[in-house]
């Protein structure tokens, strides 16, 4: 698939961000990690999950809805995104509030504190809607420069921090400001497109129940997701201390930190596929970004076992040297994943909202039987192969259920085999 100037620039646009997260990853929160030791680097890491969760439920899948309207609809995806502002926050409460007594009651005085920071930011997170509009529209340039200014704010007050070495609990401010800086900024940057798309009360009121409508159909899906690609941990932060969630949460940030050029590129040709008439070509253009996910991925897989042992080392320090192992059967997950993106975007396309929701739910269900009895007894490396077990199912089996088999002959395009060229 040749990658026309416009998407290419967007992606590049996209990518610079995730460098900064990069540099912070492996500079900052390394750093951070060694200070603060591996029982309060796993309370923020769970803390975190458990409020990623209530963030995506809260967003209704919305993402795919409004990229989708916005793609094709300008205005529509404008009104869509402001009018549903109030549903969004009303759920994230709505679904934090529980989790909020529910992990008090199992953590100490200082858990408590990461998990009110963690879910303050959260919420900021599920209100910033507006990244999907300037995604959709291939203006991630302006996307790059508000979460690059977040994130420089959020870094250096973490840096900060473990630098002095101050008390762990004033990372809390950091984690904050992490959701609400980026959302502030892309709020007023904005309203200059909503000033011009007024909206009556009796329209968003007929916007909040068309997301409604449309989300009950991601409602299990969406929260499919959030439990199966995070279930390891919270499994982890279960059986074991939270130590080991610390361990592992390394693992999983490592492992995920280079999927976001692969993102990238996906997000940015999605417009092109979302809009394509003929179902062939929209296959083949999948097909194809298939190809260039596995010809970024495998090279990095590899440096990840020859190189992950000495980096851990290096910056997070020999407390933390067990999330290696972990994070080599991780990278794979990540690859896998990443082929599932688009798989999923592919079915979304021919709108496949229903059979995505009864996938994930599956989906989830198989993580719970594969988490459970190989993290009882394998621990981080269990967890490891359970998440790729779960990616790899989901990618095959699952998707190949759909329309006849139309994402397995799309997957088999992706083979050099003319064979295949026809759907």
């Amino acid at each position: 698939m040749r990658l026309n100037k416009r998407i290419l620039s967007n992606s590049v646009w996209m990518m610079s961000e995730k460098i900064i997260t990069l540099f912070g990853l492996i500079f900052v929160t390394s750093f951070v990690a060694k200070y603060v030791g591996t029982e309060v680097f796993g309370q923020i890491a769970f803390a975190t999950s458990l409020f990623q969760i209530a963030m995506i439920v809260a967003q209704l899948g919305s993402d795919v809805i409004i990229f989708k309207r916005v793609s094709k609809n300008n205005d529509s995806g404008v009104k869509l995104i402001c009018s549903t502002l109030y549903l969004r926050a009303f759920i994230y409460i709505l679904v934090s509030i529980p989790i909020i007594f529910i992990s008090h009651e199992k953590n100490d005085v200082g858990g408590i504190y990461f998990i009110l920071a963690c879910a303050i930011s959260c919420f900021f997170s599920a209100m910033d809607v507006f990244s999907i509009y300037y995604d959709a529209r291939l203006e991630s340039k302006k996307n790059t420069i508000i979460n690059v200014v977040g994130l420089i704010v959020s870094l250096c007050l973490r840096w900060v921090i473990a630098l002095v070495k101050l008390d762990p609990i004033y990372l809390c401010l950091p984690i904050m400001l992490t959701g609400f800086v980026p959302f502030i900024l892309r709020w007023f940057v904005f309203k200059r497109v909503l000033d011009k798309n007024t909206i009556s009360f009796k329209n968003k009121v007929k916007y909040m129940k068309y997301l409604v409508g449309a989300g009950i159909t991601f409602v299990v899906s969406t929260i499919s997701v959030a439990i199966y690609t995070r279930i390891s941990m919270l499994s982890l932060g279960f059986f074991y201390d939270k130590s080991i969630v610390g361990i592992f949460s390394v693992s999983v940030s490592l492992a995920a930190s280079w999927s976001f050029v692969c993102n990238s590129l996906i997000t940015s040709s999605l417009p092109s596929i979302f809009s394509e008439k003929s179902d062939e070509r929209a296959a083949n253009k999948a097909s194809k970004l298939n190809l260039v996910v596995l010809g970024i991925s495998v090279p990095i897989i590899f440096a990840t076992y020859f190189l992950g042992a000495f980096f851990i080392r290096l910056l997070y320090g020999e407390s933390y040297i067990g999330a290696y192992v972990p994070l080599v059967i991780l990278s794979f997950s990540t690859m896998v994943s990443l082929l599932g993106i688009i798989s999923a975007r592919f079915i979304a396309r021919f709108s496949g909202y229903a059979f995505l929701s009864k996938k994930m739910l599956s989906v989830v269900i198989l993580s719970v039987f594969l988490n459970i009895p190989l993290i009882y007894f394998y621990g981080m490396l269990g967890a490891a192969i359970a998440t790729l077990l779960t990616e790899l199912f989901s990618l095959t089996l699952f998707n190949y259920l759909f329309k006849r088999g139309i994402v397995l002959k799309m997957h088999l395009m992706t083979l050099p085999l003319n064979i295949f060229k026809k759907i």
